[in-house]
C-alpha cells in the first residue's frame, strides 16, 4: 500500500475539492486525480462523487476514510518513534482529570517525573467526567482520566481503579449509623450533586426511574470541595467513593453508608487522545499513571 495515495484521499476528502487540495499542496490537480484513481483501482470501488462545487464521499469513501486516517496516523507515529528512539522524551503533556480522586495520583506522577524526566512538563485541567470526556473528544487533552458508572468496558481505554459508591453525609445525619442503604432509600434523601450533565447523576437517575422514584437533588456544584462544605453545613448528602472523603470520615465529621440493591461501582478510566499520534512524552506519562495506579490498587 502506497501511503501517499491514502494521504491524498484523506486530504481531498477534508478539502472537498481536488482544486483546493492541489492549491494547498502545490501540486497539479491532475496528479491528485491520478493518485485517487490508482487507489480506487486498487480497492475496486469509487471513493468520490464529483459535484459542481467539488467532490463528496461515496458510501464506500465514508466507510474507508476513518481507516485511511488511522493508517496515516500509525505511519506518522512509526516515523516519529523511529526518529525519537534515542531521544529523551520532552515537551508538554496536557491531562484532563476528575477532581479529588485523581489528585493523589497526579501529584505523585508530577513528583516522579521531576526526578526521572525533568524535560516533560505536565499541564492538568480538572473537571467532572462529562467535561473531561468533551475535552478528550475535542483533542484539548492528550490523556484523560474520567469515571463511568455502568458495566462494560470502554473502547480504547484502560481501567485504573474501581470503587464502591457510598452515601456521604454529616456525622449526625439520620442515616449516619446505617451500614447499608438500598438505592430505593435515596427517595427520602436530599442530595448535593455535581452540576449536570454528569455521568454519576445520569446513572442514578436511570436507576431511580427503574425503581419508580425521583432523585431529590437540592444542590448542584462544580467542585467536590464545595459539595463537602455544603453537606457539612446542612442535611444534604452526596454520593461518592468513601476514599474521596476519607479524612473527614475518619474524624467523624462525615459518615459513609454503602449503597446496595444494586451496588454501584465507579470505574476510573484512562484514555489517550485519538486526534493525533501520542507523543513519546504522553506515552511515558500514560505508562507511569498505569503503573502507579496498579501499585495503589495492590496497597488498598
Amino acid at each position: 500500500m502506497d501511503f501517499r495515495l491514502l494521504k491524498t484521499f484523506a486530504e481531498v476528502a477534508a478539502n472537498g475539492s481536488y482544486a483546493r487540495t492541489a492549491a494547498i499542496a502545490g501540486v497539479a490537480q491532475s496528479a491528485l486525480s491520478r493518485q485517487v484513481a490508482a487507489l480506487e483501482r486498487m480497492i475496486d470501488g469509487r471513493l468520490f462523487h464529483r459535484t459542481g462545487r467539488g467532490v463528496v464521499l461515496t458510501e464506500l469513501g465514508e466507510r474507508m476514510l476513518p481507516r485511511a486516517r488511522a493508517l496515516i496516523a500509525e505511519a506518522a507515529a512509526f516515523e516519529d518513534a523511529a526518529r525519537n528512539e534515542r531521544a529523551q522524551p520532552q515537551g508538554e503533556v496536557t491531562l484532563g482529570v476528575v477532581p479529588v480522586a485523581s489528585r493523589g495520583l497526579i501529584a505523585a506522577i508530577a513528583g516522579q517525573l521531576r526526578t526521572s524526566h525533568p524535560r516533560i512538563r505536565l499541564r492538568a485541567l480538572e473537571a467532572y467526567s462529562g467535561q473531561v470526556e468533551e475535552w478528550l473528544a475535542a483533542g484539548r487533552v492528550e490523556i484523560a482520566l474520567y469515571n463511568r458508572y455502568r458495566r462494560g468496558r470502554v473502547a480504547n481505554a484502560e481501567a485504573l481503579a474501581r470503587s464502591e459508591m457510598h452515601l456521604i453525609a454529616r456525622g449526625d445525619h439520620p442515616l449516619a449509623r446505617r451500614r447499608e442503604l438500598a438505592v430505593r432509600g435515596l427517595a427520602d434523601v436530599a442530595l448535593a450533586m455535581p452540576v449536570r450533565p454528569n455521568s454519576l447523576t445520569s446513572a442514578l437517575t436511570g436507576l431511580a426511574a427503574a425503581q419508580q422514584f425521583e432523585l431529590n437533588i437540592g444542590f448542584e456544584a462544580g467542585s467536590t470541595p464545595l459539595i463537602k462544605e455544603v453537606i457539612l453545613a446542612s442535611d444534604l448528602a452526596t454520593i461518592s467513593p468513601r476514599h474521596v472523603f476519607a479524612r473527614e470520615i475518619a474524624s467523624g465529621e462525615l459518615s459513609a453508608t454503602l449503597l446496595v440493591r444494586p451496588a454501584i461501582f465507579q470505574t476510573t478510566w484512562m484514555s489517550l487522545s485519538s486526534h493525533r499520534p501520542a507523543t513519546d512524552a504522553a506515552r511515558l506519562v500514560a505508562r507511569a499513571i498505569s503503573e502507579l495506579a496498579a501499585r495503589q490498587r495492590k496497597a488498598r
